[in-house]
């Protein structure tokens, strides 16, 4: 579980809860359909920033990609943090003398994952439900899933964003949520 504390003077800390997902065949197959759609979608946005050299205004309707649009706004939210970073680096590199200088390289996401606000996925009596691609439409699926009863305290609080990975052949649910230090 990674805690941070949010801002100075604040009250709130973040932690992540870690929840296992046990999704049907079918259910896993599209939730790897979407994690990869999704990487391919932020790599293909940052592409297209660095090629322009900045950052193009990008809606859910400009991205090509079989992802519901939420998802693709996600999408173009991460791409526009990986190229800031990416600009950033350069900017501080050209400030370097020509042979302290090193060659940056545009960074590509290569770890299948996806990424929910906190709008867009909801907790029911041990079941998680979130907007997949399926079928040319966006369709939102129920999928089983693990939590103890500390994690259900936890996930009580304010719900931040949604993260699912795959870690060994598992499905993860990575929940940021806000909750009250106890002193």
């Amino acid at each position: 579980m990674k805690i941070k504390k949010l801002r100075k003077g604040s009250d709130n800390v973040q932690i992540t809860v870690q929840i296992k997902l046990l999704p049907t065949k079918e259910q896993a197959t599209l939730i790897d359909d979407v994690m990869k759609e999704y990487i391919y979608a932020v790599n293909h946005i940052v592409n297209d920033y660095v090629i322009g050299d900045k950052l193009i205004n990008y809606t859910s309707k400009n991205v090509i990609a079989n992802l519901p649009s939420t998802l693709k706004n996600q999408a173009i939210q991460d791409a526009k943090s990986v190229f800031k970073k990416y600009a950033k680096n350069v900017k501080l590199n050209v400030k370097n003398s020509k042979d302290k200088q090193k060659e940056i390289k545009v960074p590509i996401l290569k770890k299948t994952m996806a990424i929910w606000n906190n709008q867009n996925y909801t907790f029911k009596f041990g079941y998680i439900s979130f907007p997949i691609w399926q079928n040319g439409k966006s369709t939102r699926i129920l999928v089983e899933t693990i939590i103890t009863e500390y994690q259900a305290n936890l996930i009580a609080n304010k719900l931040g964003t949604l993260r699912i990975t795959k870690k060994l052949g598992k499905y993860i649910a990575q929940i940021a949520v806000k909750v009250e230090p106890i002193q």
